[in-house]
């Protein structure tokens, strides 16, 4: 009893000493630039999870160990501060800014930069506001962020990509889109949280991108997830939901009374019979709004962040449910993320990243064109008024509820008379039964996993080796029902689609950095292994007799199953050298191996090697101590990048089909060759010369950027004509060239900052010339939408890639048209009036010339940021200007009534226009300028949080396009869409792109 008795005093008395050598420890937290406090600074007890945080007046308390404690203090865009306790219970601690601080860390390929140190033109941004965007695609939060990229919303549906390009479009038959690399892994952006980005790097020039050899040629943009840090374990919420909804566009002809007043003023007064049939229907549709119905869109993020010195970890999971602003129109997507980094010991780290992400996408399966003309006096059902007019010898059976078909009401005897009145149109669906009726769903899962070991073999030198694996399930399922189309159950089929992908790469990367005296020396080499497995099947089924099962077995007709495997393998070594003296002369230079297994043997190694130099000018002593200018910074870069994705995985070889012959009388099943073998295919490649100009004012508080770029891909993959003798129309050769060259300038700053109002703003301007250097056809290449239509896109050297090419409309109609609509200078385009460009007196192919192209030649953005006490206010503008658009909607529209709407008051023959010849009047302008994002929100004081466990609360209100200007000749819904971007030699391409979407979220972020 007696020692128990002891043991307790004892154990009380360590307790007590215990507590008398803990220190209680208050202060302040202000910036070093104006001494105003920092409100919700941390302040962590070094090497444990003990910390807190500022209150609005920067002020904090913090209760430590004992004397020989180490406080940090840091903040978002503050450089950290470490002071030992020691003796103080008082410790006021004063922070500089990232933005006086060059020595900011930029993620560059396979390791990290000093900012200052940069010779060649990457840009960083940061996370700070853009988890705030109600964005389905990370991508879309970049939109005006980042001179020399463009990021155009091209299809309006939820959960699509943007179209995204880096200097422009490079490659004709290749993809041209930059390189993704998430936490050093190559993958997409749609597998990424926004929630989850601490920053995002754009590496432009070549000179950095040759680093990613042969995947490198349109950029490289590279993302950093959050990863654990030292404390304790702090919880973050973010959550928004809101509508989306369309502008009220303006209608041509759309309602039954317009086209009254268009029949009277072509027929005496009076009305068409079938004009009256339609009147006597009295029947309204809007399909404009039917069918763009707008929609909710909601998302929920937790995440938890925290660690000590030997293991961080980042946990989070992400929720996303977009409705989009079309009917059926839907986007549903889950992210998790998982990251642990444990020191085993001081020659040991390892980690894990395990991603995985799943969603589903229900299609808009229609056309947006095909949705919107449909004649305004359908209704979507009958009624029972509607249901007397219809045809019962044809359709019996439709009753009162069914969906309407305009032939339901053909041949009715409207007099009495025995004669019957047709008020078919050229379509004859319903566009609402097409859209329900019609179910189109994409299901896709993904997994991304990467694991890695890290070895200090000697000071300054590590290895890293590591494993990742992607894997993906994509499953796209179509099924229309019985009353989606007018033919009924006849019409039912289903379609279902898997795609099924695996990649696996092994990195082993070497790494080096030192410092001897005067001279910093850095240096990365090591070789990857990459392989890509791809499983396809896909299988179509017709005669269905249910809706209710939609499986392709119940189908009568199993009409296609087809199946295919491919795999690819890529070998690569990789190096790089940074070097620096005195931090002022500068030097970095890189080369890649990449072996393709898409190349035969003699081409299949492609060499990329890249050099840059910098000068820091205002680290010289003329220039050092000047009190304007901070830094000055001049650089030179050249690289070389390729492209080895324009062509089929074994085109090198020749592929064999199976085919089927006679032969003395039986049919044999043979193969035949599919394509002319060429083993000296290769790469296309792209050389790039940059010049930069930095230049920093006031201890940086003013940035200006300046590259000027020219980037040549060479030995494009391209498709040459061949002799008829070879059995073959064409063949896959290096020949081509593209050129793109612009100018790039990006300005921020910190403009006020005070004690009552923070402001701090950025803009950038991109300048981009596209032009077809060298092609297969030296003539021109003349380029089809399909076969029924007359020429539309021209390749011809000089121009752009893509350059529209047709007549020119004829705006001011010579007296010779309106005295005679038949006079021979426009017979050959029967009613359009062009002109007669080589005044021949005739019109004919040769009157044609390049009506535009669809690329920008300007795109911009400028972004303010302000902060009043616990107000913040953030919003950015973005245009793109100088690109067109081939728009087929106001055709299609115009057509859906011929001879009816061809009228003007003043010249009655002479404006039937026949829409669908290709003449400029629907090359349109594309420019645009937009309110891409505005931001309102208030952080409640830390007084009324803190009692609920809350050390950050903030609730606010985030808007997108709320303001969108379009040119005033666009006639359409999205300036920025275009059907299909597939192919570059027939971009623009625009037939019923998705609207525009305007956006309007609350939300609130939370941290405990």
């Amino acid at each position: 009893m007696k020692r128990k008795i002891l043991l307790s005093i004892i154990m009380v008395a360590g307790f007590c000493t215990q507590l008398l050598a803990q220190v209680a420890v208050t202060g302040k937290v202000t910036d070093a630039a104006d001494g105003l406090p920092i409100i919700g600074a941390n302040i962590i007890e070094k090497g444990t999870s003990n910390g807190t945080i500022t209150d609005v007046n920067g002020e904090y308390s913090l209760t430590v160990a004992d004397e020989n404690s180490v406080l940090i203090f840091s903040f978002i865009g503050y450089s950290n501060l470490e002071i030992a306790v020691g003796s103080q219970t008082t410790i006021n601690a004063v922070i500089k800014t990232d933005a006086a601080d060059l020595d900011e860390v930029v993620v560059v390929g396979y390791g990290v930069q000093k900012k200052s140190h940069l010779t060649g033109a990457i840009a960083k941004v940061k996370n700070e506001g853009l988890d705030q965007i109600a964005v389905s695609q990370a991508s879309e939060a970049l939109v005006g962020k980042v001179s020399g990229v463009s990021i155009q919303t091209t299809d309006g549906t939820a959960g699509s990509e943007p179209t995204i390009r880096v200097r422009g479009v490079g490659s004709i038959s290749a993809d041209a889109s930059p390189l993704i690399v998430v936490d050093g892994v190559v993958a997409d952006f749609s597998e990424v949280n926004m929630n989850d980005v601490e920053s995002i790097e754009v590496l432009k020039d070549a000179a950095s991108a040759a680093i990613y050899g042969s995947r490198g040629g349109n950029g490289v943009i590279m993302i950093t997830t959050k990863s654990g840090k030292e404390g304790k374990t702090v919880f973050s919420v973010n959550s928004y939901a809101g509508i989306r909804y369309t502008p009220k566009f303006e209608d041509t002809f759309a309602t039954v009374s317009e086209w009254n007043e268009v029949v009277k003023a072509n027929n005496g007064g009076e009305l068409t019979d079938r004009m009256k049939y339609i009147n006597e229907l009295g029947t309204e549709t809007d399909w404009r709004d039917v069918m763009f119905d707008g929609g909710m869109v909601q998302n929920y993020s937790l995440s938890a962040r925290g660690g000590n010195e030997n293991v961080k970890y980042y946990i989070s999971g992400g929720y996303l449910d977009d409705e989009g602003v079309l009917l059926t129109d839907e986007f549903q997507k889950v992210n998790l993320l998982a990251k642990v980094d444990a020191k085993v010991n001081d020659w040991l780290t390892v980690g894990t990243r395990i991603a995985p992400t799943y969603s589903e996408k229900r299609d808009f399966p229609i056309g947006i064109h095909d949705a919107v003309r449909q004649s305004p006096w359908l209704p979507i059902r009958h009624d029972e008024h509607t249901i007397q007019y219809v045809d019962r010898n044809k359709y019996p059976d439709v009753q009162v509820g069914d969906y309407t078909f305009e032939r339901h009401f053909d041949n009715y005897d409207f007099y009495g008379d025995g004669s019957d009145v047709d008020i078919s149109t050229t379509s004859n669906a319903n566009p609402y039964a097409k859209v329900v009726e019609r179910d189109e769903r994409v299901y896709d899962f993904r997994l991304s996993t990467n694991s890695y070991l890290k070895f200090k073999l000697a000071k300054g030198l590590n290895f890293k080796t590591s494993l990742a694996l992607n894997y993906r399930v994509k499953q796209d399922v179509e099924f229309q029902g019985s009353e989606a189309h007018r033919n009924g159950a006849s019409a039912m089929y289903s379609a279902n689609d898997v795609d099924i992908y695996k990649k696996t790469v092994n990195e082993n990367i070497f790494s080096y950095n030192r410092t001897f005296g005067d001279h910093e020396v850095s240096a990365v080499g090591g070789f990857a292994f990459e392989k890509w497995e791809n499983k396809y099947s896909d299988m179509q089924g017709t005669g269905y007799e249910f809706d209710y099962i939609k499986t392709i077995n119940a189908a009568s007709v199993k009409s296609q199953a087809e199946t295919f495997e491919t795999s690819e393998t890529l070998h690569s070594i990789i190096s790089r050298m940074n070097y620096a003296y005195k931090g002022k002369y500068l030097a970095s230079f890189s080369a890649r191996w990449d072996g393709s297994s898409r190349f035969g043997e003699d081409t299949r190694y492609g060499f990329f090697p890249a050099g840059s130099f910098g000068w820091r000018v205002s680290e010289e002593d003329f220039l050092k101590s000047s009190e304007l200018i901070s830094n000055l910074k001049l650089s030179a870069s050249y690289g070389l990048t390729g492209n080895k994705n324009g062509i089929n995985l074994y085109q090198y070889l020749s592929n064999l089909q199976p085919t089927t012959a006679v032969i003395d009388g039986s049919k044999v099943t043979g193969f035949n060759p599919m394509n002319i073998a060429n083993p000296n295919l290769g790469w296309e490649q792209s050389e790039e010369i940059n010049l930069a100009v930095s230049l920093g004012l006031w201890n940086n508080r003013l940035n200006f950027n300046v590259d000027v770029y020219e980037r040549n891909s060479v030995d494009l993959l391209l498709e040459q004509p061949m002799p008829g003798v070879t059995g073959f129309e064409s063949a896959t050769v290096n020949i081509g060239e593209v050129r793109n060259r612009g100018v790039e300038l990006a300005v921020d700053g910190l403009i006020l900052n005070n004690s009552l109002i923070k402001w701090d703003a950025s803009a950038n301007l991109t300048l981009n010339e596209n032009e077809l250097v060298d092609y297969a056809d030296a003539s021109g290449e003349i380029n089809y939408i399909d076969s029924k239509r007359p020429a539309e896109y021209i390749a011809l050297v000089g121009y752009p890639i893509s350059s529209y090419y047709g007549y020119v409309y004829e705006k001011d109609i010579p007296q010779e048209y309106i005295k005679n609509p038949n006079y021979p200078i426009n017979a050959e385009s029967q009613d359009v009036y062009v002109k007669d460009l080589n005044g021949d007196g005739f019109i004919d192919e040769d009157d044609r010339a390049i009506l535009g192209s669809p690329y920008p030649t300007v795109v911009w953005g400028v972004t303010n940021n302000f902060k009043v006490k616990n107000i913040d206010f953030s919003f950015t503008f973005q245009g793109a200007h100088g690109g067109k658009v081939r728009n087929m909607d106001p055709q299609y529209i115009n057509n859906q009534f011929a001879g009816n709407m061809d009228y003007t008051s003043d010249f009655p023959d002479a404006d039937k226009v026949v829409e669908r010849i290709y003449t400029d009047k629907f090359v349109q302008d594309a420019s645009y300028v937009t309110l891409r994002t505005i931001n309102l929100g208030y952080a409640l004081p830390k007084s009324w949080i803190s009692k609920v466990g809350l050390s950050k609360a903030r609730l606010y209100v985030s808007g997108q396009n709320l303001i969108y200007l379009m040119a005033d000749d666009y006639t359409s819904f999205n300036p920025e869409g275009v059907t299909d971007d597939s192919n570059p030699l027939m971009g623009g391409y625009q037939r019923g792109a998705a609207p525009i979407a305007k956006t309007i979220t609350f939300g609130v972020n939370l941290d405990f």
